[in-house]
């Protein structure tokens, strides 16, 4: 049976025609390889397209979408769709994650495919959601001693209330020059520098245009940025060398990533000692084995003061970070099929574990009472009856003899055999 593997890109999210780039060119790489591909764009509006057409980028340029089919994924199948009719396309193997920003990158294409009981080749959804919130990346780097640079949280109904204090805590806890940016956002969008209370207020103000949440961060002076990105291969973790991205301005922009010359800029490997590079690439290796992430990721660190920070992790790079692997886009379909073996082995594993089947809300036993019916709170309404021993415990773990299977259920070995219930 010929395997079929749907790459998601576009999303709702303020880098869709970023991911169109990573998309399409994940799309034609793979193109030719031992899966069938079936490309799905999501518009900025969610709706969901697929087609031939989808394979050129040229396609996505300009207002017109010839080519574009309505199309839905259900049950595993990709279907398009026409008026109320739906055709079948193909039942989906694997799904490639290339949306960046929310919508997408966020765990949303994660979770659809989690729902539709399909592969997934990038990181999962709690990953996923973890690392787009800047806030919780730096919680989760704390917890495991991977040092970040001092920052404060600023939620935009929080601000609204107490800006004063707000504005306070920063210059107290940060000090200046300071970087705000939204904190689900990516590409470099919404960040500004701010050297001033003025300059704080402003970007503060236009960092929330983007997101509900922002984090206001330590400027680091004479600062040098490293990218360093990983993959998993049978059952290996792979990491890349060291890049640096080079630009004129303070922070890296949107331009500087895109625009003027785009990823593989600056040095590559990046020119700094063998034992910071051996750090990055050992933190990175920790990050990706920890947070069990899946797929191609990138870490973004910073350097300054003789110490190394990590900034932020890419759970869907940019082009997928094919220049920090591979010498051209020949050698990366490789790359892009082990992460695919890697996802559909990840999905069996789990497609192997036990699932406990509910056979519906036991009824209550006559009279009211009994060993269905849980207590009644004084003077209210009887409340749901309680799942059956029987139906909870089969497929756990035996217990010891004595042993509670949970607070308000203690089932003995001995007793589930004779289909005997106590309370606890």
């Amino acid at each position: 049976m010929p395997k079929n593997v749907a790459v998601f890109f576009g999303g709702r999210s303020c880098e869709n025609e970023i991911s169109v780039i990573t998309g399409t060119m994940a799309c034609n790489v793979l193109r030719g390889g031992p899966y069938n591909v079936y490309p799905v764009y999501i518009a900025q509006d969610g709706a969901m397209f697929t087609g031939e057409a989808l394979f050129d980028v040229a396609s996505f340029r300009g207002r017109e979408r010839r080519g574009f089919l309505p199309a839905q994924l259900c049950g595993g199948t990709l279907y398009t769709v026409r008026g109320k009719k739906r055709r079948a396309v193909a039942e989906i193997s694997v799904g490639l994650n290339c949306c960046h920003g929310m919508g997408g990158e966020d765990g949303a294409v994660a979770g659809l495919l989690d729902l539709n009981g399909v592969a997934n080749a990038s990181p999962g959804l709690a990953a996923s959601a973890l690392f787009m919130d800047k806030c919780l990346t730096k919680y989760a780097a704390a917890g495991l001693g991977v040092r970040t640079l001092p920052s404060f949280r600023v939620a935009e109904a929080d601000y609204a209330r107490r800006g004063a204090f707000a504005l306070r805590c920063i210059e107290e806890r940060l000090g200046y020059p300071v970087v705000v940016k939204p904190a689900r956002q990516g590409s470099s969008i919404g960040v500004f520098v701010a050297e001033d209370r003025a300059a704080l207020q402003f970007s503060l103000r236009a960092a929330f245009a983007y997101d509900t949440l922002v984090l206001a961060e330590k400027y680091l002076q004479e600062r040098r940025e490293i990218n360093c990105a990983a993959y998993r291969a049978g059952g290996q973790i792979v990491v890349s060398p060291c890049e640096e991205p080079k630009t004129s301005h303070r922070i890296l922009t949107f331009a500087d990533k895109y625009t003027d010359g785009g990823k593989g800029g600056g040095d590559f490997p990046a020119k700094i000692p063998q034992i910071i590079a051996e750090r990055i690439r050992g933190t990175v290796k920790l990050l990706y084995r920890r947070m069990q992430l899946r797929g191609i990721v990138r870490a973004d660190f910073l350097l300054g003061g003789g110490q190394v920070y990590f900034n932020e992790m890419n759970t869907v790079p940019g082009s997928l970070a094919w220049y920090l692997f591979c010498k051209d886009l020949a050698g990366f379909q490789s790359v892009l099929l082990s992460v695919l073996e890697e996802g559909e082995r990840d999905f069996s594993a789990r497609a192997g574990k036990r699932l406990l089947k509910s056979g519906g809300v036991p009824p209550a036993r006559p009279g009211g009472g009994g060993a269905g019916r849980a207590p009644s709170p004084a003077g209210g309404a009887a409340r749901p009856p309680l799942p059956s021993a029987r139906s909870m415990v089969p497929f756990l773990p035996r217990p010891r003899a004595n042993a509670c299977v949970c607070p308000r259920l203690c089932v003995t070995i001995s007793e589930q055999v004779q289909g005997k219930e106590h309370r606890s």
